[in-house]
């Protein structure tokens, strides 16, 4: 189990005003199947008089887990239309990436990041930039950040299988362990005309985790029904077949531990989580769209400039740096993480 945190956001202030006006608790629906599947209602939470986000945080969620929520009505029992369906977040995988707390205090140092009126930026603010540089760091670097279950297909080749010890090189990596036991993890053997797979035994597979490879080893006395193929034991039906589509299923655990990630990494998210913050902070140095203002009292007068502009932030520079080092420090990062998928096992 993991506890899957859901974010809440109204939206505006005026559309807070009009929720609260109709409603009085938010309820939380979950499909544990599909997108599709059948909801029901876990949790209601009541709404606080002008609070435009919220966290409900599920202690036996599942990251497969679909949820939704609409605003409801205690008195009239009235409600609105449902939220669209979406997954939730693993929220202790989520906070060992990187907190709110962090990402102030390390890449948002000296920025004033509150409103014209002087109140706080929302945390669902930073929660959401973070969120959306931890996923464009797993596209960039074809990484998983934390602990993601995988089920893959492979083709059977069977020179290549008998040439280097039934080698399998896995689509996702940095891997997690292979574990059979605890998370269900097993390589099977499908091919034409044949009834159940054939389950691979664990006691042969050699997996290295950080490359993503697997080679297959097999161990005595397992014999059985199986035949020595040029380095490797598999059913002897597969001497017949050179090459099957798809034949072998691996379900395994891709992405870093939780609590794992390397600081290079982290430190990828936590500038490219920092940029939207800047542009944010840098559009209210002098107030919202306002780059020089004046103030003249009894003859005297006073004129303050910020580097804001129509085409410029006013924390431009700090984005220009973040920047550039994201794009200096990126490919290295990724040749040093995956490189090592390359070579054979």
């Amino acid at each position: 189990m993991a506890v899957i945190k859901l974010p809440i956001l109204i939206g505006s202030v005026e559309k807070a005003a009009e929720v609260y006006s109709r409603f009085s608790h938010i309820r939380v629906f979950r499909s544990i199947t599909t997108v599709g599947g059948t909801y029901t209602q876990i949790a209601t939470v009541k709404l606080d008089q002008g609070k435009t986000a919220y966290n409900y945080y599920d202690e036996s969620g599942e990251t497969t887990y679909w949820y939704k929520v609409d605003f409801w009505n205690a008195a009239t029992l009235a409600s609105s239309n449902d939220s669209d369906p979406r997954l939730g977040d693993d929220a202790i995988a989520l906070q060992h990436i990187m907190t709110v707390d962090e990402l102030k205090a390390i890449y948002l140092t000296g920025v004033d990041l509150t409103d014209d009126a002087g109140n706080p930026y929302p945390d669902i603010m930073f929660d959401f930039s973070i969120r959306a540089a931890i996923a464009w760091i797993e596209r960039a670097l074809d990484i998983d950040t934390k602990p993601t279950a995988r089920t893959d297909f492979y083709d059977y080749n069977q020179e290549e299988w008998q040439n280097a010890w039934a080698f399998i090189q896995l689509d996702h990596y940095p891997c997690q362990p292979f574990d059979y036991t605890a998370k269900g993890h097993y390589i099977k053997m499908n091919w034409p005309s044949s009834g159940d797979p054939y389950e691979i035994p664990e006691e042969w597979i050699r997996f290295e985790a950080d490359a993503g490879h697997i080679n297959l080893v097999p161990t005595s006395g397992t014999l059985g029904a199986a035949l020595m193929l040029g380095g490797s034991m598999l059913p002897s039906v597969l001497s017949r077949y050179p090459f099957i589509p798809r034949a072998i299923e691996v379900k395994y655990e891709s992405g870093f531990a939780v609590g794992a990630l390397p600081a290079d990494i982290r430190a990828l998210i936590g500038m490219k989580a920092a940029q939207p913050i800047f542009n944010v902070a840098g559009d209210l140095i002098a107030g919202a769209g306002i780059a020089n203002f004046s103030l003249s009292v009894d003859g005297l007068s006073q004129s303050i400039g910020t580097t804001s502009s129509a085409t410029n932030s006013g924390y431009g520079a700090r984005i220009i740096q973040y920047s550039n080092a994201i794009k200096a420090d990126l490919p290295t990062i990724r040749h040093y993480y995956k490189n090592v998928g390359l070579a054979m096992g």
